[in-house]
C-alpha cells in the first residue's frame, strides 16, 4: 500500500496547527440500504432523532423475524444505539422497551426525569432511586408486563443469573428469550451517518497525535505524562472550539491515551512512567477520539532521531502487517483470515517471538467491540463494518512499534479513515 497523498498533505498542514503557548500547552464506502438510509446530520456532529426513529423501525423489523413481541434493553450502549438517550451509566438500572410496533418506552431512575424530557421519547416511567424497596430490574419488568406483555415473548440481552431471576419475577408469565445478538449484529455494520460521525471524530484523533509529536519535537527529553497532558490540552481546546454537539465526547483520565517510549514501548498497554525520552528511543503515540458517542483510533510509532538498522527492520515488519491487514478488510473476507495474513508478515520477517496480540477489533459506540480481527473469529466481513488495524512488534530489549488505523470494510480493500502518515521517513522526530 503506497503512502497516499492525503496523508502527506495532512502532515504538511498539521505541522502548523499546533503551536506552544506561553503557558506551554498547545494551541489550539458509502453503505446504502434501500428503504433505510436517510442523512439526518446536516450541520450536526451527532446523530439526530430521525436516525434513531428509523433505527427503532429496523429493530422492530428484526424482532419480527424472531417472533418477538418486545425487546427490553438494559445495556447502556444498546440503549444509546437504539434511542440516542445519552446518560451516565451507574448502578441504577435504565432500560428501553421496544414493542413490536409503535414507540419505545424508557424506564429510568428519578434523577433522569428532567433530562429525558429533552429527548424525542415522550413515554417514560421512573423510580426514585437505587436500591429502593424492591429490586429495580424487577420493577422495570413488572411495568413491562402491565403494558400488555404479561404473556408476551420478550427479548433480552444475555443477563447475569441474578438479573434473570428478577426479570422472571417481574414478568412471571412472559416468555423470556435471550436475543441480545440481534442488537449486537446490527451494531456490526455502520451506515453512512455513523461513518460520517466517525470521520469527524478522526479529525481529532489525528490532530492529537500531531499535537503530541509537536510537543516532543519542541521540548526534547520529556516524560510520558507531560506528552499526555499537552496532547489532551490541545485536543480539548480544539473540541471546545469546534464541536456543535458535545454528547459522547471523552478524554479518559488522567489525560487519555498511551505514549510509551524506549523499552516501555514494548508493553502494548504501558501505563505512564516518569522516565525521560532519549535519542534512539522508539515512541508510540496512541490516541482515540469520541464524537457523538462514536470512537476512532489513531496510533503512530516514531523514531527519536535516525533509526538503527534493527529499529528499521522491526518498523518495516510492523508496517507490512499493518498494510496487509488494512487492505484485507474487504467485503466477504473472514476475520481470522485477515488476522493470519497480517501477522504472517511479522512471522516471515523473523519476529514471531515479538507478537503480543491480534490484528484488530471492532470499533464504534465502544472502543473495543465485536467482531474481532483475531484467531478464532469466523465472522464474514460486510460493507460498513469498522475495525482498528493495529498489529505490533514488541522487542523487550529495544521497544515496540505499532500503528493503529480505523478502517471501513469496502468492496475491494479496506478504506482507512486516518490521514496521518505511516511511512518511516515521515515518522522521525529530531530532538
Amino acid at each position: 500500500m503506497k503512502n497516499a497523498h492525503p496523508r502527506r498533505e495532512f502532515l504538511r498542514r498539521a505541522g502548523t496547527a499546533a503551536v506552544v503557548s506561553a503557558a506551554g500547552a498547545f494551541g489550539r464506502a458509502r453503505v446504502v440500504r434501500a428503504g433505510w438510509t436517510v442523512s439526518v446530520l446536516g450541520a450536526h456532529d451527532r446523530l439526530q432523532p430521525e436516525w434513531y426513529q428509523t433505527k427503532i423501525q429496523q429493530v422492530q423489523h428484526e424482532m419480527a423475524k424472531h417472533k418477538l413481541d418486545a425487546m427490553v434493553l438494559l445495556n447502556s450502549t444498546n440503549v444509546i444505539y437504539t434511542t440516542g438517550y445519552f446518560h451516565l451509566s451507574t448502578e441504577r438500572p435504565l432500560a428501553v422497551l421496544i414493542p413490536k410496533s409503535g414507540e419505545p418506552v424508557l424506564f429510568i431512575p428519578g434523577l433522569e426525569t428532567d433530562q429525558v424530557k429533552l429527548g424525542w421519547i415522550k413515554d417514560f416511567e421512573s423510580y426514585f432511586d437505587y436500591p429502593g424497596p424492591e429490586n429495580r430490574v424487577r420493577w422495570i419488568f413488572e411495568r413491562v408486563a402491565k403494558r400488555g406483555l404479561s404473556r408476551g415473548r420478550i427479548g433480552i440481552e444475555d443477563p447475569p443469573l441474578g438479573r434473570l431471576r428478577q426479570i422472571k419475577a417481574g414478568a412471571p408469565s412472559a416468555r423470556i428469550v435471550v436475543a441480545g445478538e440481534l442488537i449486537e449484529r446490527m451494531r456490526y455494520v455502520k451506515d453512512d451517518d455513523e461513518i460520517a460521525i466517525m470521520r469527524r471524530a478522526m479529525e481529532f484523533a489525528d490532530f492529537t497525535v500531531q499535537a503530541g509529536r509537536e510537543f516532543v519535537a519542541s521540548r526534547g527529553s520529556v516524560t510520558e505524562d507531560e506528552i499526555l497532558k499537552a496532547s489532551a490540552d490541545a485536543v480539548a481546546d480544539k473540541m471546545s472550539r469546534e464541536l456543535r454537539d458535545v454528547v459522547g465526547v471523552s478524554i479518559d483520565p488522567p489525560f487519555g491515551g498511551l505514549v510509551p517510549f524506549g523499552k516501555r514501548s514494548a508493553f502494548p498497554h504501558a501505563v505512564p512512567s516518569q522516565g525521560r525520552l532519549q535519542k534512539g528511543d522508539a515512541l508510540i503515540l496512541s490516541f482515540g477520539a469520541r464524537v457523538g458517542g462514536y470512537n476512532v483510533e489513531c496510533e503512530r510509532s516514531f523514531s527519536i532521531g535516525k533509526p538503527s538498522d534493527r529499529a528499521r527492520r522491526l518498523y518495516e515488519a510492523m508496517l507490512a502487517a499493518h498494510d496487509m491487514g488494512a487492505g484485507e478488510m474487504k467485503d466477504g473476507a473472514v476475520a481470522e483470515d485477515v488476522d493470519r495474513r497480517a501477522l504472517d508478515q511479522i512471522r516471515r520477517a523473523g519476529f514471531e517471538s515479538f507478537l503480543r496480540h491480534r490484528t484488530g477489533h471492532g470499533i464504534g459506540l465502544e472502543g473495543h467491540e465485536p467482531p474481532w480481527i483475531a484467531e478464532g473469529d469466523k465472522t464474514v466481513l460486510r460493507l460498513g463494518m469498522t475495525f482498528s488495524c493495529e498489529p505490533g512488534v514488541y522487542d523487550p530489549d529495544f521497544g515496540g512499534f505499532r500503528h493503529s488505523d480505523t478502517v471501513v470494510v469496502a468492496k475491494e480493500r479496506g478504506e482507512i479513515m486516518n490521514r496521518y502518515p505511516t511511512r518511516l521517513e515521515e515518522m522521525v522526530i529530531e530532538v
